[in-house]
């Protein structure tokens, strides 16, 4: 039986990671899940701006596939962090990965982008049968849209290249076993005006609805570093394992040991089974780490991927 809410009054400090079994044990599903954050004292002068994404799933398939990661009532102090699901889903657990900056940077930009606010091509669509009627007709179909775009500009211009980080904070996706989970949150013909961001399904996967959040920032800003990482690199879709595993090497050599953050940007999972996902990172040095994409129980990850961010300030 899923409970409607459970919030954890007691604050805890900002380590950028957040995780449902915080608050209440996996066996226990709620339809909401939070607890407030608070920021290191005195190191806000007003409201931050934040990101964050999913870094791990754990859904049921007996119902759609839906979660969403929300950060919300924010001050200068700190701000409440929740994991929610709606309908007949059913969330045992999850994890989020969040990130903020100064309402006033200018060399770094958060943004966020869902399907609603979105353009799709009918053309490149599936079809779902409309609602069923008493009378024996002619089964009719519409588009269920399959790939999702929207264009950003940023406030000004860069000087320079950028690079944008996406990581998936939002799902509502079909299941069942001819359903498997498909998504894919990316940028592209980025330049130093805007870029187009994605939100796509493929084959057979039925997305109802999807979100993302994008940081934006200088390709060569001194003390940081980002990119993506898949279980491609390391081997076929066609070999699914429960655990992937390789290391990445920064593009520079930090002066300190960096922290890392990562969440999920696509994954290719069967749907005859429980969503289980999760990302990780270890054995970070100053010169780069060790990712870890993986699965557990009967579920079957075909492909997964996240999107990484490394700050080393001194």
């Amino acid at each position: 039986m899923r409970i409607a809410m459970v919030h954890l009054a007691k604050s805890r400090l900002d380590d950028g990671h957040f995780s449902t079994e915080e608050v209440r044990r996996r066996e226990k599903p709620a339809l909401s899940t939070s607890r407030p954050i608070a920021f290191t004292p005195n190191h806000y002068d007003e409201p931050p701006n934040l990101a964050a994404g999913f870094s791990s799933l754990d859904v049921s398939c007996e119902g759609p596939i839906r979660a969403n990661l929300i950060a919300d009532n924010i001050t200068k102090d700190g701000f409440r962090i929740a994991i929610e699901t709606w309908g007949q889903s059913t969330l045992y657990a999850a994890d989020g990965t969040f990130i903020e900056r100064k309402a006033t940077a200018k060399e770094c930009i958060f943004g966020q982008f869902d399907t609603r606010d979105a353009s799709f091509s009918p053309a490149k669509s599936a079809t779902a049968p409309r609602a069923a009627t008493t009378r024996k007709l002619a089964v009719q179909t519409e588009p269920v849209p399959r790939k999702y775009a929207k264009r950003f500009d940023f406030p000004q211009p860069f000087k320079e290249p950028v690079e944008v980080v996406c990581w998936l904070n939002r799902l509502d996706m079909s299941s069942g076993r001819d359903r498997d989970y498909k998504i894919r949150a990316f940028a592209d013909e980025g330049d130093e005006e805007g870029f187009t961001a994605h939100l796509n399904t493929w084959d057979n996967g039925e997305l109802h609805g999807a979100a993302m959040c994008w940081i934006a920032f200088p390709k060569l800003k001194p003390h940081v570093d980002s990119g993506r990482f898949t279980t491609t690199d390391v081997r076929k879709r066609t070999d699914p394992r429960p655990k992937t595993s390789a290391r990445v090497k920064f593009k520079q050599r930090f002066a300190v040991v960096p922290t890392v953050l990562t969440a999920l940007s696509m994954l290719d999972t069967a749907g005859n089974a429980d969503l289980r996902v999760r990302v990780s990172v270890s054995e970070v040095s100053r010169e780069g780490f060790r990712w870890t994409l993986e699965t557990w129980g009967d579920s079957t990850l075909y492909a997964a991927g996240a999107s990484w961010i490394a700050l080393g300030f001194p």
